[in-house]
């Protein structure tokens, strides 16, 4: 008979958090991804700016933030995600860019807070500052055009997190 010791036990328990780790990488990643993209879209009708299609791409947004998986997120998460629906809800609720532009601000923030924490981008983020709106947004390219003005080369990089692979 083999002898159960308190290292194996130790061993079997830190496999098993490995297991659900990985379990929520697989169950979250595409969703992520997905609403990252949408994010960009949202971001790119701003720029225009055309109020109706940021308003149709956040009813998208919104579909796929309600269709995460709740199981694969902790609480603070959570928290994040439905504040991100909010913000969604109300950008697709209205064709006015300039109320479109005051969610979307706040949408970025909590977007970066819950890509950070949850480290699935399979694209590289890179937090950008918009100086003359005094606002971030994100953006897929270290050049991209701002949301709030409309104008490349108006903002500056402040943080990237790197693809995760």
């Amino acid at each position: 008979m083999k002898i159960i010791t308190f290292k194996n036990i130790f061993l079997g328990i830190a496999l098993i958090l490995v297991q659900q780790g990985l379990a929520q990488t697989n169950i979250l990643a595409k969703p992520i991804n997905t609403i990252i993209d949408n994010y960009v879209s949202l971001k790119d009708a701003l720029i225009i700016p055309d109020g109706k299609q940021a308003s149709a791409v956040a009813k998208v947004l919104l579909t796929n933030l309600t269709a995460l998986p709740a199981s694969g997120l902790n609480t603070q998460q959570t928290a994040l995600v439905e504040k991100l629906k909010f913000d969604s809800r109300h950008i697709s609720e209205v064709n006015l860019v300039a109320h479109q532009r005051e969610h979307f601000a706040s949408m970025s923030n909590n977007l970066f807070i819950l890509l950070k924490d949850i480290k699935l981008n399979q694209k590289t983020i890179y937090r950008q500052y918009c100086t003359m709106k005094q606002q971030y947004f994100l953006s897929t390219t270290a050049d991209g055009k701002d949301p709030y003005m409309g104008m490349a080369n108006c903002s500056k990089v402040k943080q990237t997190l790197p693809a995760v692979k």
